[in-house]
């Protein structure tokens, strides 16, 4: 069960980036559940985003969980979480924190602030976290044991149009955190731990958009192809694979045309079959020579928006947004692609996070 009887009227406000509406309190408890957290964007500026909690074994889903452990709501457009260490970390973009909360309970220990516009979290240790910003030209470093940002790693500077180089995702291989510059931009960059600094980039397709780790430590990335009027002008959309050893591109595959609308992307447990958006959901393996020709589930006039693969089970999640304004779904399917469940969950269901 998710949820005791006893229900708390109200709770006392949060500091940090929370409005200050207050809703009714229902403790949450998920010792001993394994499931797969959805982080839901909402809508720009109206402060609707949402966690919602989809329990694995039961097929059980609760929304707004983090507001019903904590009556308040979390923010603007959250974006993407993490876990750590037993905690969970909620990032949330357009009100520049990171909510930290026991990732059993769910209820609310500390707010990461001075975040211009976080993204993607990475762990290099129990006390070293690296921020992505889609803002800052630059990456936050964070200590987890303060919450507080203790220090930056410069990717642009304000000479850089556009705000390059922006950050999205953050992968690391052996002494260095890899991380893929999407807003008007079309590089790779490389981050030295030992440093702290960027000492190499590696040009890719344009927008880079998602980034993800094989079995061999070599990256995949899939680029947007950026969009018409765009100041920086469009190609077809591509992936490309980057091998770690050399940081050099070793294979690209462009995609038909300019109107394919690329997303995200993730791996099986193995490392050696990728998974990606396209219109539709593909799987290739890693070794492949070129780009599947069919699809391995249809989208059938839905949106694909976030994907994820559950490594124990093999089982494939895409959300869908609808129309971008009023619940999305969720639909889970077994490793080939048959249909398993299909839950309601938030506004623009953006991101996975299983547990």
């Amino acid at each position: 069960m998710f949820f005791s009887l006893m229900i708390i009227v109200f709770a006392t406000l949060l500091s940090g980036c929370m409005n200050d509406d207050v809703f009714p309190v229902t403790p949450v408890d998920l010792f001993g559940s394994r499931g797969v957290f959805i982080i839901n964007e909402g809508n720009y500026l109206y402060g609707n985003s949402s966690l919602s909690y989809y329990d694995i074994v039961s097929g059980e889903v609760v929304n707004d969980i983090f507001s019903l452990a904590n009556g308040v709501p979390l923010g603007d457009v959250a974006y993407t979480m993490a876990l750590h260490n037993g905690k969970g970390y909620i990032v949330v973009n357009n009100s520049g924190c990171i909510h930290v909360v026991d990732a059993n309970t769910l209820l609310h220990e500390a707010t990461i602030e001075n975040l211009p516009s976080p993204r993607h979290m990475l762990f290099i240790d129990n006390e070293l976290a690296l921020v992505s910003d889609l803002y800052a030209r630059a990456i936050s470093i964070v200590n987890t044991s303060t919450y507080q940002v203790e220090g930056i790693i410069k990717t642009g500077d304000s000479s850089m149009p556009y705000y390059r180089h922006s950050s999205e995702y953050l992968l690391r291989v052996g002494n260095r955190v890899y991380t893929n510059s999407w807003s008007y931009d079309n590089q790779v960059l490389v981050v030295d731990l030992e440093q702290m600094q960027v000492v190499d980039s590696i040009r890719v397709g344009l927008q880079p958009l998602a980034m993800v780790k094989d079995m061999n430590t070599n990256l995949w990335v899939i680029n947007d192809g950026g969009f018409a009027g765009s100041p920086m002008g469009t190609e077809v959309p591509s992936l490309v694979m980057i091998n770690t050893v050399t940081n050099t591109v070793e294979k690209q595959f462009n995609f038909s045309s300019t109107t394919d609308a690329v997303g995200q992307m993730a791996t099986n447990a193995a490392g050696d079959s990728l998974y990606f958006i396209c219109n539709h959901l593909y799987v290739m393996s890693i070794y492949d020579t070129e780009l599947p020709a069919e699809p391995h589930i249809a989208r059938n006039g839905r949106t694909f928006r976030a994907l994820g693969v559950d490594k124990q089970t093999g089982d494939i999640y895409i959300s869908d947004a609808t129309d971008f304004m009023s619940e999305g779904k969720v639909y889970r399917f077994t490793p080939k692609g048959l249909p398993i469940d299909t839950v309601g969950v938030g506004i623009i269901p953006g991101n996975f996070c299983f547990n």
